[in-house]
């Protein structure tokens, strides 16, 4: 079918129209862009509506602006520059050229387009009211994680949402959560504080019960968000809108929790804190409510049967009480392992039955899901086994798994493959690759701050940490002893990378900076400057001669460490670069991008010689292997691809969220992945 857009047309819905490429009745383009012809309406509201389009085979919704009001032209506008501009799953995805203006035949109104993708699935206000009851306490904990990270992505543009609730949160089928309706983003900027400042109010957006104090006055500030953030899961955990329950009229907190009997006091805490009443009150970022979830499930990992047991027996606990700052009190205890009273044969024993039943657990929990699925999908249960048994993903190539180690940021592998060192908020922590048990644990690093980049020197001695903290520390490898802190850059240090010769360090930041350090004194060499978006990424060619760096202004560059000057700029992606690495024999270099691309170019002419497609979302992360046969990538998943060939030779499928952060073992033989989803995996190279 071809849907005619001109509001005037006499009968735009005739299927005589279908495949022609104007309507029949008023002369109008039906092939939009040449790419995008209407299928159906969805809807309309406001000064809108959508519809439902064929993009070459693929379905995707455009919002179509039918009235020219000054006001709702900006917010459409802005929607479209905060869409184009962001690229995660939560997220719906637009591309740049989405946006566009279409004139009917014979009209001299033009109607403003913005195509985006299709979010299959329903709000999360319809899927309660369909649900029929409050969802549970591990419900909340997964879905405030992804809205979290989502929540991440946006502010780190410098933009926050202004309208979050139930009503703009869709649930995929795979339980995936989309933040959308972005048209009442707000750019935060020295103009915009300025406003606020001098007492001047700013387009308000109210939605009651869920808009704070200080929006409904016309003052949002980023940390609005987290107070509808807050509310939201007052109405996912109790099924009850936020205005069905009374404020405290001394404190202004929500009396909520009598509401939700499954929620346990430290996550009420948590959702206490980010309803606040006073902005100053809640968390200042993403990262904030993310720590706080990492240390409930690391609460809550205390009371279950550890996977991997540390061999310091140390671990962190937190305080709970009523107020929402008990979320941020912590206190160390000692761990005693549960099997620690066993002899070597009822170890055995005691670990057999552990994996088994554990295992057992969740393919008995598989089978479940599959045969409920069924049901309510297709109105009956499937009933081979065998089939649902073999359409469970393999894991074949996983030989271990360390769980409950915090969100995990970055990882690194010492040379001798013995030691792995991880990064999470403020925490690293090294552990033994050979038996997964935790060796120590660093607490408080980086200004308590989120710790985003680890390397280990090539001749085992050091490692190096760089956080949101802008600063530079290293490290003993061996005791874990901190040797030097180093001020390194005005902004987060995203990216290090060591000489072979370990007597070089190098570091990238948000700063749009590559600074060399001398790793033995800790004084600055030199720095280069010349991106124009934040180094997400770096690395060293094995003769020490040639650096590269990638960048969010979606290049890379290639530097002469002799010089300091730029070599070469590679461009082509078509999103940021978010790692890059050297072949063994330093003849390529690899770019990975928000683009879903992998990049292989020739280091001499900064030619592209192939390109890997594969990947469903962001690559973040990528890694020759040492014998020069594969190069692995990783993002939503792990591929392993053949550099002969340039085909996939496996995907390691397992993290229950994005892979940002690989390693390969000197002898090619072992894979190490970190998550967010707060595990480490170890893998047999496929």
């Amino acid at each position: 079918m071809s849907y005619c857009l001109n509001p005037k047309c006499p009968n735009p819905s005739d299927p005589a129209n279908s495949g022609k490429p104007a309507c029949i009745h008023c002369g109008s383009e039906l092939l939009l862009q040449g790419r995008y012809r209407l299928v159906a309406p969805l809807g309309s509201g406001g000064f809108g509506r959508t519809f439902e389009v064929d993009d070459n085979g693929t379905r995707k919704v455009i919002k179509v602006l039918l009235k020219e009001h000054p006001k709702a032209v900006e917010l459409f506008k802005q929607e479209a520059d905060v869409l184009v501009r962001l690229r995660h799953p939560g997220i719906p995805k637009v591309d740049r050229d989405g946006y566009f203006t279409f004139s009917p035949a014979h009209s001299t109104e033009s109607f403003h387009c913005l195509v985006m993708e299709k979010i299959a699935g329903a709000n999360l206000q319809d899927w309660l009211k369909h649900r029929g009851r409050p969802i549970s306490e591990q419900q909340a904990l997964n879905w405030l994680k992804q809205l979290s990270e989502i929540l991440d992505q946006v502010h780190r543009l410098n933009y926050f949402h202004r309208d979050i609730k139930p009503h703009n949160i869709m649930c995929k089928p795979n339980g995936q959560l989309v933040l959308i309706d972005f048209g009442t983003a707000r750019e935060v900027s020295a103009t915009y504080f300025a406003k606020v400042g001098q007492g001047q109010n700013v387009t308000g957006i109210v939605s009651p019960g869920y808009t704070p104090p200080e929006q409904t006055n016309g003052k949002a500030v980023p940390q609005s968000d987290f107070f509808a953030l807050g509310r939201t899961f007052v109405y996912l955990l109790t099924g009850k809108p936020p205005t069905a329950f009374p404020e405290n009229p001394r404190t202004g907190r929500l009396m909520w929790r009598k509401g939700a009997p499954q929620v346990s006091d430290p996550l009420a805490n948590v959702i206490d804190y980010l309803m606040a009443p006073f902005p100053g009150n809640r968390p200042q970022s993403p990262q904030m409510v993310l720590q706080c979830l990492e240390e409930i499930n690391l609460d809550a990992a205390e009371t279950q049967l550890p996977t991997q047991l540390p061999t310091t027996g140390q671990t962190k606990i937190r305080a709970s009480s009523a107020g929402a700052g008990a979320t941020k009190q912590s206190l160390m205890k000692r761990l005693r392992p549960l099997n620690s009273g066993l002899n070597k044969a009822d170890k055995n024993v005691f670990d057999w039955k552990k994996k088994f039943l554990s295992g057992a657990a969740v393919l008995m929990l598989g089978i479940g899901a599959s045969q409920i699925y069924g049901s309510m999908r297709y109105g009956l249960f499937p009933a081979n086994p065998v089939w649902l048994l073999s359409s469970l993903p393999s894991s074949r190539f996983l030989e271990r798994s360390l769980d409950n180690v915090g969100s995990v940021n970055a990882i690194a592998l010492s040379p001798d493959g013995k030691t792995l060192v991880s990064a999470s908020f403020g925490t690293i922590r090294m552990w033994n690759v050979k038996t997964g048990l935790l060796v120590r644990t660093l607490n408080g690093v980086h200004s308590k701050k989120s710790v985003k980049s680890l390397a280990v020197s090539p001749d085992g001695s050091i490692f190096a940490s760089g956080g949101d903290d802008k600063n530079l520390i290293l490290w003993d490898l061996k005791t874990g002893r901190r040797i030097r802190t180093i001020a390194a850059h005005q902004a987060a240090v995203n990216a290090i990378a060591f000489s072979s010769d370990s007597k070089t360090l190098a570091t990238g930041s948000d700063d749009k900076t590559v600074r060399l350090w001398n790793t033995k004194t800790g004084s600055r060499l030199r720095t280069l400057a010349g991106h124009a978006g934040g180094v997400n990424a770096i690395a060293l060619s094995r003769d020490g001669k040639t650096l590269a760096s990638g960048s969010e202004d979606k290049t890379v560059r290639l530097w002469n460490l002799d010089t300091g000057e730029v070599r070469r700029i590679i461009t082509g992606h078509g999103g940021a670069v978010n790692a890059v690495d050297f072949s063994p024999n330093g003849q390529l270099v690899a770019s990975a991008s928000n683009d879903n691309t992998i990049r292989l170019s020739n280091v001499r002419d900064g030619k592209r010689t192939r390109t890997f497609k594969g990947h469903s979302s962001w690559v973040r992360t990528i890694a020759f292997s040492p014998d020069s046969r594969t190069l692995i990538s990783a993002g939503g998943e792990i591929i392993v691809w053949d550099l002969k060939t340039g085909k996939e030779r496996a995907t390691l499928s397992g993290h229950s969220q994005f892979v940002n952060s690989i390693a390969i073992t000197k002898d090619s033989k072992t894979v190490v992945s970190g998550s967010p989803d707060c595990t480490i995996k170890i893998w047999r190279m496929p």
